[in-house]
């Protein structure tokens, strides 16, 4: 039996792996009817990734049994970089094969480019993500956060995240000074340029710089980035892939 999914964009597998691959060296695409979805540890098991490709996604979708196709970050991420800005992607794999194959077709159908990647056998626990009621959701600029992580970063390793009724602030102390970020709640036509915030009580929270900017290059993914945050919760950093139908990363 062969499953195949045919993605109309090929960059968006670029971006989901762009978006992996700091944090994930080898992981399990595990197939479904539902979709592909990835769940991973770092290798210091500090974060946790979790990626859901829905069915809706991809303009072609076929999978008649699950299967886990594991693959390595590095090498698949080779792939998409060999498709142009419009190109599609198939991916094919039999049941039971050790290879998944690829190929890029540009928009005008005038080159397609085949590869073939190793599947590996990688062992893999499936955690439940438990159900989070976090106290604070905010919802911003995938692109500011992107930006307040980097230039934060500069200042010291860990960040301190508040967040109240009045805006969300991001600050860090290092032995060269200090700096802080305050956004507030913002109206914009634009749902990509909105600051919204949700608090059912103030949280105050302090997480690892590195690890955030990990997290925010995952900013192509979406225009929008949510932050979920809770008082002795993990942080949730959520992207949609494009819109919430195809999926999420978070």
């Amino acid at each position: 039996m062969v499953s195949e999914a045919h993605l109309q964009q090929a960059m968006l597998l670029k971006k989901v792996v762009d978006a992996m691959k700091d944090l994930c060296k080898d992981v399990n695409f595990d197939c479904s009817e539902k979709g592909l979805q990835v769940q991973s540890m770092d290798s210091s098991h500090v974060a946790l990734v979790s990626l859901l490709l829905r069915e809706s996604a991809f303009s072609e979708f076929k999978c008649d049994r699950p299967t886990s196709l594991g693959m390595n970050v590095d090498s698949l991420g080779k792939i998409p970089k060999m498709c142009g800005q419009n190109d599609s992607l198939k991916l094919r794999w039999q049941n039971d094969a050790d290879i998944v194959s690829f190929q890029c077709e540009s928009g005008e159908d005038d080159r397609i480019a085949d590869f073939e990647l190793k599947l590996m056998q990688i062992e893999s626990e499936h955690m439940e993500i438990p159900e989070q009621h976090y106290k604070v959701v905010a919802k911003l600029p995938s692109a500011e956060f992107q930006k307040i992580c980097r230039d934060l970063k500069e200042f010291g390793e860990t960040m301190q995240v508040k967040a109240s009724k009045e805006g969300i602030t991001f600050s860090v102390q290092g032995d060269m000074g200090a700096g802080n970020v305050m956004l507030k709640p913002r109206e914009a036509e634009k749902p990509e340029e909105k600051v919204t915030l949700t608090v059912h009580e103030p949280v105050s929270a302090t997480f690892a710089l590195r690890y955030l900017v990990n997290f925010a290059k995952a900013a192509p993914l979406c225009g929008t980035v949510e932050l979920g945050l809770g008082p002795d919760a993990p942080l949730l950093v959520r992207y949609n892939l494009e819109n919430t139908d195809n999926g999420h990363m978070q």
